[in-house]
């Protein structure tokens, strides 16, 4: 035992170290004065009765001495006790006043935020109300044309002449691109303020419900479907996923419905955490160098005589797996198709229909 270990188990308070101490000080001090008082007054007395008479005094003697340092070390122990309850009480009123002082300091530095959150709220409602305006106050007028041109068209047509005929062909066209449009912005706008709705997700069945859609075009141009699915379940947002892959399939059929033999691969696979989901064609395909164009809101490569959109559906694709904590990106090469990609991050389905 080294000296450093001594001097802390004599200096130390712990209850089994100060009770060692206490009967190690007893057995001491009392063995001591048994062995050199009797002596001292076997040397010093010689008279027997006197001896037994010295004899007693010494032993209240040692009573009272050994009362006095239990005394002594018993109020040692009730100041060191008091001293630590005075440090505790201390320490305690400092972690209240800290305390106090943090949440008020949160407070203060909250208070900014939640003031914008709630200005964020007023807006996004503003805006709601606002875009439904909008809609309302777009389609109205267009409504109008649109109707008082099918009126044209059922009743007056022998009036026109080809190229009259033409221009009101012109007319209704532009109103339904404009339709579109609206609908298209509205869709858009919605998918970054809607509330995100997780549940599992059987992406089969998902994609029957999808394709049902363009049924009849998929039989009308010949379309091929190929279905490459190696992760049947996800968890994701219902909404935002139906909404990517909806609108990535109608790219894949609207650009690849008049090469020959056009043909479609819908796909799923698992990479570790996360579900990778791909939509490919052999339709026209794209310059990698646009990449990052075909994903920004209004931008088109064609013509819209030639492929008729509205230039939003891919950004309406990001928005939507970005919202989930995705990705999405494509690959392509011109005359040759495209591939499109989307990344949700995969969580662990335990049920036994979630299997994949």
């Amino acid at each position: 035992m080294s000296f450093a270990s001594i001097r802390h188990f004599w200096r130390t308070n712990e209850p089994i170290a100060s009770a060692i101490r206490l009967a190690g000080w007893y057995l001491l001090i009392a063995g001591s004065w048994v062995l050199f008082s009797d002596r001292l007054l076997a040397a010093l007395i010689v008279n027997i009765d006197e001896l037994t008479n010295w004899q007693t005094i010494k032993g209240w003697f040692f009573v009272l001495l050994m009362a006095g340092w239990l005394g002594i070390e018993r109020w040692r122990t009730m100041r060191h006790q008091q001293r630590i309850n005075d440090e505790l009480r201390a320490a305690n009123a400092a972690l209240q006043e800290l305390n106090a002082s943090l949440e008020q300091r949160i407070i203060e530095r909250t208070a900014p935020l939640q003031m914008t959150n709630q200005a964020l709220s007023e807006l996004n409602q503003e805006l709601e109300t606002f875009t439904a305006t909008i809609s309302h106050d777009l389609k109205a007028p267009l409504r109008v044309i649109d109707g008082y041109s099918q009126l044209l068209l059922r009743f007056h047509i022998q009036r026109l002449d080809e190229d009259g005929q033409q221009c009101l062909h012109s007319i209704r066209t532009a109103v339904a691109q404009m339709n579109q449009l609206i609908d298209d912005l509205l869709e858009y706008t919605h998918v970054e303020r809607k509330t995100l709705h997780y549940s599992v997700i059987d992406l089969p069945g998902l994609i029957d419900e999808l394709l049902g859609y363009y049924a009849d075009q998929i039989l009308e141009h010949h379309i091929v479907i190929e279905r490459d699915l190696r992760c049947n379940h996800l968890y994701a947002d219902a909404t935002g996923l139906a909404l990517a892959l909806r609108n990535l399939i109608d790219n894949a059929i609207k650009f690849s419905a008049h090469v020959p033999q056009p043909h479609l691969v819908i796909g799923s696979d698992l990479h570790g955490e996360i579900v990778r989901l791909w939509v490919k064609d052999n339709g026209i395909g794209f310059d990698m160098r646009d990449h990052e164009r075909i994903f920004t809101i209004f931008q088109r490569l064609h013509a819209q005589e030639t492929y008729p959109g509205s230039g939003v559906g891919l950004a309406i694709v990001r928005k939507a797996v970005e919202r989930m904590g995705g990705r999405v990106w494509a690959e392509g090469s011109p005359g040759i198709g495209a591939v499109f990609y989307l990344e949700i991050p995969y969580v662990g389905l335990s049920e036994p229909s979630a299997a994949h």
